[in-house]
């Protein structure tokens, strides 16, 4: 397996706990299967804000607003707030629209053109993953 293949295969199994949480929610209504997906999202979120901070930090790259540095810094901060006091469906929405502003700040800042179609493929997974969620919730109307 070469270096390409293994990194594509670490993104992509990183997205199978969003899918099998998904399709059990669906079976099981219950709020801790809400909870570990939405706690999986905030581990995620966390970890793709802090990538993007070490490359666009670390690297140096040029043209980055420090107000743009400050808010992949906080974000993280504040979206365990977001979990802590903000019902699921509004945090589940406001995940989903995390995950497409760091897919657009990386798209953005990164040069690597194979990790960004990865990383294209699965933001549109995860947040699709998450509107099942949602349609989970609201169609036993929790």
């Amino acid at each position: 397996m070469n270096h390409s293949s293994f990194v594509k295969t670490l993104c992509y199994s990183g997205a199978i706990p969003f899918y099998i949480l998904a399709i059990i929610s669906f079976i099981y209504k219950n709020f801790f299967i809400f909870d570990l997906f939405s706690i999986y999202s905030l581990v995620i979120l966390s970890f793709l804000f802090g990538s993007s901070w070490l490359m666009i930090v670390f690297f140096e790259k040029e043209n980055v607003s420090k107000k743009l540095i400050f808010f992949i810094v906080i974000t993280p901060v504040l979206l365990i707030f977001v979990e802590i006091f903000i019902q699921i469906q509004i945090k589940l929405f406001i995940y989903s629209l995390c995950f497409f502003g760091i897919y657009l700040i990386d798209n953005k800042y990164l040069k690597n053109l194979d990790y960004l179609k990865i990383r294209k493929n699965l933001t549109l997974q995860v947040i699709l993953s998450h509107m099942l969620i949602l349609i989970s919730i609201y169609t036993d109307s929790f």
